[in-house]
């Protein structure tokens, strides 16, 4: 199957679709996942994904959502087992996320899923991986995913989710986003009605906050606060918006409580 899903479309598009979710249900049912990784799955879907990147750069992307979407699948879900690591370290190519965000920039558009699929796979390499972090700020990739905020409802909340992956790693971390401008994006995501969305913003700046002090101010100069207070008789965001401000927006903070950790997410079947 790994053969006949990267084999360079020569038998055509249908075939390696056809397979490639068939590799997707495999690694699905969770049998044997250690033995695909053991012989070479990630790698080759990885080299995959990059011949594919090249192929968009030539403007030959004509069906290639339709094997987009289980390769995307396939190295998610793989990235979401109990250990991961031997997984991770196949991907450690700066040139899968150069991959991915191409993708979702010539994706976003016509086959908007698309752009939720890149998004998780991104959320599963950043969890807990300072690697991947660090590269996406390297590559300087973060200006394009604070892009995708405006886009609303589940690719939102997903590129905040990265962006929050990214802020747990720490101070030099935050201090990048902030240098950014993650909050004038943050400003917008909390005007927005969808309650998981302002609710992920919240986790967001609690992160920025806690390892960047100066982060608290530079939001109330702002207009942070008129911002937050729309959101303080809304029972599911109330308590965390409070939160926010006895701990970081008042003369006096309370100590502030540890982050919470992001971690790698299944995708369905």
């Amino acid at each position: 199957m790994l053969r006949l899903v990267s084999s360079n479309l020569e038998l055509g598009m249908g075939v390696a679709v056809e397979f490639a979710w068939c590799l997707h249900y495999v690694v699905c049912s969770h049998v044997n996942n250690g033995l695909l990784i053991s012989q070479g799955i990630v790698s080759t879907l990885v080299l995959l994904l990059l011949d594919l990147a090249s192929a968009v750069v030539e403007g030959a992307t004509e069906g290639l959502e339709l094997l987009l979407c289980p390769v995307l699948r396939c190295l998610s879900n793989l990235l979401a087992e109990d250990e991961p690591e031997s997984c991770k370290v196949q991907m450690q190519d700066e040139r899968l996320l150069v991959a991915v965000f191409l993708f979702m920039q010539r994706f976003l558009q016509q086959h908007p899923f698309l752009v939720q699929e890149c998004l998780w796979l991104l959320n599963n390499l950043t969890a807990d991986e300072p690697i991947f972090c660090s590269a996406l700020l390297t590559l300087d990739l973060l200006p394009a995913l604070l892009q995708l905020l405006p886009c609303s409802g589940t690719v939102t909340l997903l590129a905040l989710t990265v962006l929050c992956n990214v802020a747990e790693k720490g101070p030099a971390y935050c201090r990048q986003l902030h240098q950014k401008a993650v909050l004038p994006s943050l400003l917008s995501t909390l005007a927005l009605s969808d309650a998981q969305v302002v609710g992920q913003s919240l986790e967001l700046l609690h992160l920025l906050f806690l390892h960047l002090p100066e982060a608290a101010a530079d939001f109330l100069s702002q207009a942070g606060l008129q911002a937050l207070a729309q959101h303080r008789d809304n029972p599911p965001l109330q308590e965390r918006v409070r939160a926010l401000e006895e701990r970081y927006l008042q003369p006096a903070a309370a100590t502030p409580v540890s982050p919470i950790r992001a971690s790698a997410a299944a995708l369905p079947s």
